[in-house]
């Protein structure tokens, strides 16, 4: 007898695991069922961790001076976000990068956005179910390095308000990343005008 995939997921009876079929929602529908905001909450996440990771390989191409997205995509495609951003931080550690207090923004920033790097993971890569204490979202987390001691259940607590929530931290994110950049860049052109 052929196994599911389904099958295979611990989630326990009477759990599914949900997936977009790809198929419209009934006509017809006035309010967006618990489903649907999911998808659209678990969307916004993706879509805003998107902008993070091109606007870290914008931050690396201009620390290094240059503009040609050809040589951009040459240098980060491929490459994980850390390691785009641990290239960041040795640029602007070294002599020509930025002041002492660039770098430590920089790194405080970093720490912050690992800490929504690792709840991104946790969102996009969780088995969801409605199953939750109310019957709504629930994310098991089954794959990751923390679910080899046993599957962790009820990620997010609070539902689609927490991953909302955890959006709109990434894009704010995004924005405090796209600031520095931009001081950074002006400290660089103006020591570039500096007479010698």
């Amino acid at each position: 007898m052929k196994r599911r995939v389904r099958d295979l997921l611990p989630l326990g009876s009477g759990r599914r695991v949900l997936r977009f079929s790809g198929t419209g929602r009934r006509p017809g529908r006035s309010d967006r069922d618990d489903e649907d905001e999911l998808y659209l909450a678990l969307g916004r996440i993706v879509a805003n961790w998107s902008l993070i990771e091109i606007a870290s390989g914008h931050v690396l191409m201009g620390l290094i001076g240059s503009r040609d997205e050809t040589l951009a995509r040459a240098i980060v495609a491929g490459q994980r976000v850390e390691n785009v951003w641990e290239t960041i931080e040795v640029v602007l550690s070294g002599p020509s990068g930025g002041t002492p207090e660039e770098l430590a923004e920089f790194r405080a920033w970093r720490r912050s956005a690992n800490r929504f790097r690792r709840r991104r993971n946790e969102a996009v890569h969780s088995a969801w179910s409605l199953t939750g204490g109310d019957g709504g979202p629930a994310a098991w987390d089954v794959m990751s390095q923390r679910a080899k001691r046993g599957a962790r259940a009820d990620l997010f607590p609070a539902g689609v308000p927490e991953l909302e929530e955890l959006a709109r931290d990434i894009a704010d994110c995004e924005e405090r990343l796209a600031k520095l950049h931009a001081r950074v860049l002006e400290d660089m052109d103006f020591a570039d005008d500096q007479p010698d």
